[in-house]
This record gives structure tokens, C-alpha cells and sequence, in this order.
């Protein structure tokens, strides 16, 4: 396994994205695996760091009933007895691990509930939580839609230094290459209109890189790499 494979598998993990089994094989493949589980640690411990500053989440008075009627419509299983009833709390060989803080899951659910259960704004294809290259932490979380755009919600700041762009790439396939998805100047929320491609899929990687202004002089990415991750469906 890759360290940008690691880097994914073990953000995942530190998210709660995988499954039951997916969990329980990266567990066993971190404890006999050193640079692995010191990835996910340093990834939880990022995660941790975020606690004190998730913002208050504004959300409309019909948000919880919604979110209610998609439960009460959503098929029920028993839970695996080797796993604990809290989703996010990790068994003994993960306890190395900090558990994600409520408060930056109340930031990132509630606010991508808040987007999904509305009727006027699309759901997105994909999401790709893009890591940090310098400390694999994470730094820009991506959500990438049917129409082509994308939009960008920063977990830190960060800023292209004067005659500098960050540029934002997504790789379709190996045969296509690497497509630019636009420039910004300083990492904000904000939505990019990329252009005509395949729909996203899972496993799609997502990349900024630091660029010339006012971009690539090739069409490809040419300057360091800032952050980057890959695909996976909205949960």
C-alpha cells in the first residue's frame, strides 16, 4: 500500500466512513503496520484540534422533523457485536485513535443535512476530503456535482503568496489526465464551475496545487501539491 493510499484509507477511518469490515481490516492492518497507524493518529489528533473551532450551525425549525421521517423510512439492522453502539468509538487496538469531536461532526452533518434535505439546492455526486501534504491533515473538503462544478469548504486557512494562484484539479481517468477545475487566490467557500467531464465517480482524486498566476502554463499541474484526496459518495 502507497502512503497517498494510506492517507486515504486512513482518513476514512478517522471519519467513520467505512464499514463494519472495512473497519475491521484496517485495524488489523494498522497494528502490524507502524507508518499507517501513525497516519490515522496524526489525522485524529487534526480532527480533535478542530473541536474549538466548529462553527454554530443556523438550520430551519422543519430540519429535525426531515431528518426524522428519513430515519423512521430507513430499513433497520442490529448492530455487529464487535463493534460499540456509539458509531464513532473505536475497539480496543483503535483506542490509540481520538475519536471524532461531536462538535466538528454536528459541523460537517448537520450542514451537509441542511444542504441534502433541501429541495432547492442538488445533492452532491461525490465528496473528497483533501488532506494536507506537509501533515496529512485535513485541510479542504470538496463536494463535486452532476453539472459539472464544485464547491469548496475550507477547514483552515491558507493563501497563494502574491503572483501566485492555488489551482484546483481533478484526474477523471489516467487517460484524460489531470483537468483544472479553476484558481482562487486564498482558500474560501466558494463554487467553481469546471468543465464538461464524465460524472464524478468514487476514487476520483482531487488535488490544489500552487500555480504561476494566472495558472499552469502547461494545462497541467506544474507546482507543488497542497492538498489532495480522493472520492467517495456522500453518506
Amino acid at each position: 500500500m502507497t502512503r497517498d493510499e494510506k492517507l486515504a484509507l486512513a482518513g476514512d477511518y478517522v471519519l467513520g466512513l467505512l464499514t463494519d469490515a472495512e473497519r475491521e481490516a484496517f485495524e488489523t492492518a494498522a497494528a502490524a503496520d507502524a507508518e499507517l497507524s501513525e497516519i490515522a493518529n496524526a489525522l485524529a489528533e487534526r480532527m480533535q484540534s478542530l473541536d474549538a473551532t466548529a462553527p454554530a450551525i443556523e438550520y430551519d425549525s422543519n430540519l429535525w422533523h426531515r431528518i426524522e421521517t428519513r430515519l423512521d423510512a430507513a430499513p433497520r439492522t442490529a448492530p455487529s457485536a464487535s463493534v460499540s453502539a456509539l458509531p464513532l468509538r473505536r475497539q480496543p487496538m483503535a483506542r490509540q485513535y481520538l475519536p471524532l469531536p461531536a462538535s466538528v461532526v454536528v459541523a460537517l452533518g448537520l450542514g451537509y443535512l441542511a444542504g441534502t434535505l433541501s429541495s432547492a439546492d442538488p445533492q452532491p455526486t461525490v465528496i473528497a476530503v483533501l488532506l494536507n501534504e506537509a501533515d496529512a491533515s485535513p485541510s479542504v473538503i470538496i463536494e463535486a456535482f452532476a453539472d459539472d462544478s464544485v464547491r469548496l469548504v475550507p477547514l483552515e486557512a491558507f493563501a497563494a503568496p502574491q503572483g501566485q494562484v492555488l489551482q484546483v484539479w481533478t484526474l477523471p481517468d489516467p487517460q484524460t489526465g489531470p483537468v483544472s477545475l479553476g484558481t482562487l487566490g486564498q482558500a474560501a467557500d466558494l463554487r467553481l464551475d469546471g468543465p464538461n467531464l464524465p460524472l464524478p465517480h468514487a476514487g476520483q482524486l482531487y488535488e490544489i496545487t500552487l500555480e504561476p498566476a494566472p495558472g499552469s502554463p502547461t494545462g497541467r499541474p506544474t507546482g507543488p501539491i497542497l492538498v489532495k484526496g480522493f472520492a467517495k459518495p456522500p453518506v
